[in-house]
C-alpha cells in the first residue's frame, strides 16, 4: 500500500470532494451554481476544485505510480485544469467548471475510494 504522506493527501483530496459535493447538493443547472449564495458556491467549489488539482498534481510529480494505479484516464486533463483555473480564471467558462463538478469529480471520487479500500 502507500506511506501515510500519500493516504493523506488521498483522504485529503476526498475531503475536496465532498465540500463541493456538499456546495452544489441540489443545484441542477450551471445558472443556479453560479448565482446560488450570490456567486459564493461557485467561487467556493472553484478554490477546493484548484486545492484538489494541486493535491493530485504534487501526488503525480512524487508518487506516478499512484497516479497509475487510479486507473483514470481523464487525470492528466483534471491536473491541467489548476493551471489553467490559476492563471485564466478571467476566462473559464462556468458551464465547463460546472460540468467537471457534476461528471468528474463523482469519477475521480470513486476511484481514489477505491484505491483506498
Amino acid at each position: 500500500m502507500f506511506n501515510e504522506i500519500v493516504l493523506g493527501k488521498l483522504h485529503f483530496c476526498i475531503e475536496h470532494i465532498e465540500a463541493i459535493e456538499k456546495y452544489t447538493n441540489g443545484i441542477t443547472s450551471s445558472e443556479q451554481f453560479i448565482q446560488k449564495n450570490e456567486g459564493l458556491t461557485y467561487d467556493g467549489s472553484l478554490m477546493r476544485l484548484q486545492a484538489l488539482t494541486e493535491m493530485l498534481k504534487k501526488i503525480s510529480t512524487k508518487h506516478p505510480e499512484v497516479i497509475e494505479q487510479l486507473n483514470y484516464p481523464e487525470i492528466t486533463d483534471v491536473i491541467k485544469f489548476r493551471d489553467y483555473a490559476s492563471h485564466h480564471y478571467e476566462l473559464l467558462v462556468h458551464e465547463v467548471v460546472f460540468s467537471i463538478v457534476q461528471t468528474e469529480l463523482p469519477k475521480l471520487k470513486y476511484r481514489i475510494m477505491r484505491l483506498l479500500s
